[in-house]
């Protein structure tokens, strides 16, 4: 399963700093580089007058890192997921599986 895992990718979490005017700015930083394997699992598409949408969603699997939640997003090649569940299996496993959404 180790060898399957041949895409490179970035793990990144919302990250807040102060704007010096008492508020926040938001961005994304990376929290860690693995490799993945992303398997499509399902698409749709919505359309009408005020809606042009196409979501797909796919299974990220890689090694077991227990820094990676669900909110966060995984950045592959021009690609980027946004993970909705986390699948661990707990420290014996030597994987876990992320279910994640395209954003287009």
């Amino acid at each position: 399963m180790i060898g399957a895992l041949n895409q490179r990718a970035a793990i990144v979490a919302k990250t807040f700093a102060g704007d010096g005017g008492g508020g926040f700015d938001d961005g994304w930083s990376s929290i860690a580089a693995a490799w993945v394997r992303v398997e499509p699992q399902s698409g749709s598409d919505a359309f009408g007058p005020d809606r042009d949408e196409s979501k797909m969603r796919c299974r990220l699997t890689l090694r077991r890192n227990p820094d990676i939640a669900a909110g966060q997003r995984v950045i592959v090649g021009t690609r980027t997921f946004e993970i909705r569940s986390v699948l661990d299996e707990g420290p014996q496993a030597q994987i876990m599986t992320l279910l994640c959404e395209q954003i287009p």
